[in-house]
């Protein structure tokens, strides 16, 4: 996985980075927060382990403007690095602003091997998630579709309950022939 480490400290950025890279990830080291955002859409990054306290962003300002973009974006899974021992308040925070994860620097590797596991678990699951909900159960046959209770309604029905879709009616051109061969 491609994981963007976000941190002010150069000595801290090696650190961190050469820990990723021995958990067998690409690491992208980044001492200007304020250019993340535009890192993570390029370099299409999938997790990022940023520190609280930097100069130009924040960790938590930039956990909050990820989690702004928009809804149809791969998730990107982010872990806040902290010099501080979090309580359970700035622990709380850090959540609310969209955290998925933190840990005290300096980061144990074998922890953060671990921690990463779980990315890498969360990341394949939403992907999962995200295939199987864009898929609809229809019968081969008959053409009707499997609700979430297991019965078959017409496509129509069931597009019009789940999205917002509105139908108009015709007739294609083969329909037409078929069935109304005297209007030609």
């Amino acid at each position: 996985m491609k994981i963007l480490i976000v941190d002010d400290d150069e000595d801290m950025l090696r650190l961190t980075g050469r820990q990723v890279a021995r958990c067998g990830h690409e690491p992208v080291t980044l001492l200007d927060s304020s250019k993340a955002l535009k890192v993570i859409e390029d370099e299409r990054i999938q997790v990022v382990i940023s520190d609280w306290v930097m100069p130009e962003l924040s960790g938590l300002d930039l956990v909050k403007a990820l989690r702004a973009w928009p809804a149809n974006r791969p998730y990107v899974y982010f872990m806040v690095l902290t010099g501080a021992k979090l309580g359970n308040i700035n622990f709380m925070e850090a959540m609310d602003a969209g955290a998925d994860d933190y840990l005290e620097k300096p980061a144990n590797g074998d922890l953060l091997r671990v921690r990463l596991r779980v990315a890498e678990r969360i990341l394949r699951l939403g992907t999962e998630v995200n295939v199987l909900k864009d898929l609809i159960p229809v019968c081969s046959h008959c053409r009707r579709v499997r609700r979430d209770d297991q019965a078959y309604e017409s496509l129509e029905r069931y597009l019009s309950r789940n999205s917002s879709m509105k139908f108009s009616h015709g007739i294609c051109p083969d329909c037409m022939a078929k069935y109304y061969p005297q209007y030609k």
